[in-house]
């Protein structure tokens, strides 16, 4: 797995919008060191085309278009929909941008939207993080799950408490890098 914020000359898998701005670019930029291929390509645009956040960063599919990526991942955080159904609103969305619902597909806490822009067939993944935790407690979650590595989520949910378990995160995933690439030498 490779993260770029530029394509280049290169062809990506999968196209990553968020629905809050940049804040989780530091965070996906840590994963692909953990998972050490180069076959995958996940584009997380730097600067983006257009900069927007909620429901309205959906608009930049368009954006995109040209690049030829149908599998977006599209993480927003859960109080985008104040208490409304999620699924309904981002359809509502991409039908107001001019993009086809062809079905939807609930998985766990995330749903797949397969739709189509223009003769382009896209799978939409749409993740939901919330509607009280942010994207950092579901990441340190994961780590705790996959990893056996348990991150303090104890405290205020406020920004402080955002940016330490963020670089709580960040480190754990640097640190388990580092252990799996010393087993491989060895």
């Amino acid at each position: 797995m490779r993260l770029v914020e530029d394509l280049g000359k290169l062809r990506a898998q999968f196209l990553i919008i968020t629905g809050d701005g940049r804040s989780e670019l530091k965070i996906f930029r840590a994963l692909p060191e953990k998972y050490n291929g180069k076959d995958l390509i996940l584009f997380f645009p730097f600067p983006p085309r257009s900069r927007k956040t909620g429901l309205n960063a959906l608009n930049t599919l368009k954006d995109y278009k040209s690049d030829r990526i149908n599998s977006i991942i599209y993480i927003v955080d859960g109080d985008t929909f104040k208490g409304e159904s999620a699924d309904v609103k981002v359809q509502k969305h991409l039908k107001s941008i001019g993009i086809d619902i062809i079905n939807i597909t609930p998985i766990r806490e995330a749903f797949l939207i397969k739709c189509r822009s223009g003769d382009q067939e896209i799978f939409l993944h749409c993740v939901i993080v919330g509607p009280k935790t942010f994207i950092e407690e579901e990441i340190a979650k994961l780590i705790e799950l996959k990893l056996r590595k348990k991150i303090d989520l104890s405290g205020n949910r406020d920004n402080n408490w955002k940016k330490r378990v963020k670089k709580d995160v960040i480190q754990t995933l640097r640190e388990n890098k580092v252990k799996l690439t010393f087993k491989k030498q060895s």
